[in-house]
């Protein structure tokens, strides 16, 4: 656990912090070699960036002080230490992408293209912001006795895993992110209908956050009906969508298709 890169006076960089950082850059680096094949400016593609980030961070703040209320009930200038660590990621995933919708229509840009041009970087950012989590020693897991269980200090954010080994959790998410991203990359210029990244992305990601919920550590009030918790259930709805709208693109492109065919 490294939560604090150094600290120079009253400046620290936090492992955290820094991660979020490149993940950022990193995806819209990433979105910019791709704006030429489809005919946007990378103007557009910073703004984008920079809004959906905004969007992005505020949603994962608000969503995990809504969950951790307690935490920040009596300071809450606490709530604005976005770099200390604190986020959930589906409140993130959930106003980023309200943002995305709103941005993408307001420039009368297709929703579906600029995701499928995003979605490596995307997978990228997780990796990384992942990474950050690992450092940081938020995010940690069940206690575990399997060979690459990992220690974390009681002075830490996983001082209620203090003293036993614990899953990785953040590492399994973040070998998630890296592998998603290699996959995605190679189909860039393969895919089969606007929206097939993008879908596949969060299809596979949803899966893969309910297996891991199962090994990460949860208070018992954030665990609902069934025993599953609140991101798993979220991430029920994210396959669920992700089928959907899968199902309904791929059909709208086929039926576009067919008709060119018969002109």
């Amino acid at each position: 656990m490294l939560p604090d890169i150094f600290k120079i006076g009253p400046l620290t960089l936090h492992s955290y912090g820094l991660m979020l950082a490149l993940a950022f850059l990193a995806g819209i680096w990433l979105m910019e070699l791709q704006a030429k094949k489809y005919g946007l400016d990378k103007t557009l593609i910073v703004d984008f960036g920079v809004l959906v980030m905004a969007g992005s961070v505020i949603g994962s703040r608000l969503m995990y002080i809504t969950t951790h209320w307690s935490d920040y009930s009596s300071n809450l200038l606490q709530a604005l230490a976005v770099w200390e660590g604190g986020l959930t990621f589906y409140g993130g995933f959930i106003l980023g992408t309200l943002t995305a919708v709103a941005y993408c229509r307001v420039r009368k840009i297709s929703f579906w293209t600029i995701a499928d041009i995003a979605a490596p970087g995307f997978a990228l950012g997780l990796g990384l912001g992942r990474i950050g989590c690992f450092l940081n020693g938020c995010c940690f897991g069940k206690p575990s006795q399997l060979p690459w269980a990992v220690h974390f200090p009681a002075n830490g954010a996983a001082s209620l895993a203090a003293g036993c080994p614990v899953h990785p959790t953040q590492l399994y998410e973040a070998a998630f992110g890296f592998a998603a991203f290699g996959l995605l990359w190679s189909l860039r210029n393969k895919n089969k209908f606007p929206g097939f990244s993008s879908c596949l992305f969060f299809l596979f990601y949803g899966i893969w956050r309910f297996i891991v919920d199962y090994f990460r550590f949860y208070e018992q009030s954030q665990r609902w009906t069934f025993g599953l918790t609140n991101n798993q259930w979220i991430s029920l709805g994210i396959i669920l969508f992700a089928i959907g709208a899968g199902l309904v693109l791929k059909l709208r492109h086929d039926t576009g298709a067919s008709s060119r065919e018969k002109r």
